[in-house]
């Protein structure tokens, strides 16, 4: 679930056909070549502490992400941009260094993230630490409360520049038992869970109070290989290996009763432009016991112990347990699961610090976002060692400023083949995004991403 976009406001969102639509700019034009953008801000917009949104606040938080010092992940994201320019109080110009294929999406709060637009006074008065704790936007929903772990509490606002909330207060609470979550919907206690667990889904569907919701999740997961941390995943061979011993309709039948899509690839079915169903047919990933035994042979790297970083969380840790064996099954490996707290996985997934790690993506509304920050050497969530591959360096630049949209296809699809050969990680599946919803909940409406909203949302 993505608490941000119930907080902040982009200059542009994404619809739920991942469209994007204008938020905080009304209106825009670009020019012939593309490479200059004009956005017309909307007027009257408050920020949760009473500020006028302005240009200003469009220019500010331009410098203040492109800034070092700031150290967001992603600064890169906006690398394509040459400057800003202030046309007036609710005017801006972005001029590009080239034409972008998915220039707009960089402009969306979540899950483009480049450019959220948050108070300047708000960030300055509380200092960074307070300010992710507590954040200050102009979005449906204030933070009335957040204590770390265990309660986020947030409060309509009442001076939102679109549609005001039916809803007064939404609490969100924590749950990672199964059975807590599962009791918690059926009595009421809550009315609503993003990714219930599936081994409950039955008896969650027969529940007359609940309604199951379902769509394709906007991501990938897999077993990503550290080539900092174990030498022998630089020969390609030891990792592709690894890739090709996957069953992946036996993982995901055994780890998710089948309820995720099982994949050989970062593109997801989400982004319905760019994937591919016949994916799994070509992939240089596909399951291959076989030649999986004798690539690896080849390699000469012999036995291998290695760690697997995991979140405790149900799905990740389920996978692994399932996962890991099927590996072994085909290779002279011996995995160890190392279970750690989600907070502790990102910590460390950033930091780098696992020899192979069970995760993925999320919220990739677009191909930038399944490859450009995974797989580009340097890229912003690669922190598993990989890079070097110029080719695919330049390819994957190529569909990033590619402005016609066939073209650009056709190299996304390029570089999606690139990755799936290098094997920087084996791709197993797919999410499926699934929600439970209390029945006293109306007007909710399920998104191709989890940017879902329940600003359209009352109770009845």
């Amino acid at each position: 679930m993505q608490i941000g976009n119930h907080i902040y406001s982009g200059l542009i969102y994404a619809d739920h056909n991942l469209e994007p639509q204008g938020d905080l700019a009304e209106s825009w034009e670009v020019s012939k070549d593309s490479r200059e953008w004009t956005f017309q801000l909307r007027q009257g917009v408050k920020f949760h502490d009473g500020e006028d949104f302005t240009a200003d606040d469009v220019i500010y938080n331009y410098n203040r992400i492109k800034d070092p010092k700031t150290a967001s992940i992603h600064r890169r994201r906006l690398d394509e941009i040459d400057k800003i320019e202030k046309l007036g109080d609710h005017a801006v110009r972005f001029k590009l260094k080239s034409p972008s294929g998915s220039f707009l999406m960089t402009l969306t709060c979540v899950p483009g993230r480049a450019l959220i637009i948050a108070s300047r006074k708000s960030l300055e008065k509380m200092g960074p630490e307070q300010f992710s704790i507590t954040p200050v936007g102009t979005g449906p929903f204030r933070v009335a409360e957040h204590q770390v772990g265990t309660k986020f509490i947030l409060e309509r606002f009442d001076d939102y520049f679109r549609e005001v909330p039916k809803i007064k207060r939404v609490n969100i609470i924590p749950v990672t038992e199964p059975e807590t979550v599962v009791a918690a919907l059926r009595t009421g206690e809550i009315q609503f869970h993003n990714r219930p667990p599936t081994q409950f889904f039955k008896i969650l569907e027969r529940d007359p109070n609940i309604t199951m919701m379902e769509g394709p999740d906007p991501g990938f997961r897999g077993l990503m290989l550290n080539q900092d941390k174990v030498p022998a995943f630089k020969d390609v061979r030891v990792r592709l290996a690894i890739a090709k011993a996957i069953d992946r309709d036996a993982l995901a039948k055994r780890a998710f009763f089948g309820r995720v899509l099982p994949g050989v690839g970062p593109i997801p079915a989400a982004q319905k432009l760019y994937y591919r169903d016949f994916k799994r047919q070509i992939s240089a990933q596909k399951y291959d016991p076989d030649a999986a035994a004798r690539l690896w042979e080849e390699s000469g790297v012999g036995k291998l112990k290695l760690k697997t970083v995991s979140s405790v969380a149900a799905d990740d840790l389920r996978s692994a347990q399932v996962l890991l064996p099927l590996i072994e099954k085909v290779l002279p490996i011996k995995f160890e699961i190392e279970q750690v707290d989600p907070s502790v996985n990102g910590k460390r997934f950033r930091a780098g610090d696992y020899e192979t790690r069970v995760g993925g993506s999320g919220a990739d509304i677009d191909p930038n976002d399944s490859i450009r920050d995974f797989f580009i050497t340097n890229g912003k969530f690669n922190t598993f060692g990989y890079g070097g591959n110029v080719t695919l360096d330049t390819i994957i630049e190529e569909q990033f400023r590619e402005g016609d949209q066939e073209r650009r296809k056709a190299l996304v699809h390029l570089a999606e083949d690139m990755v799936m050969a290098d094997a920087p990680m084996a791709f197993t599946h797919h999410l499926i995004e699934y929600l439970a919803v209390r029945k006293e909940v109306k007007d909710f409406r399920m998104s191709p991403t989890p940017t879902w909203s329940f600003g359209t949302v009352s109770m009845g």
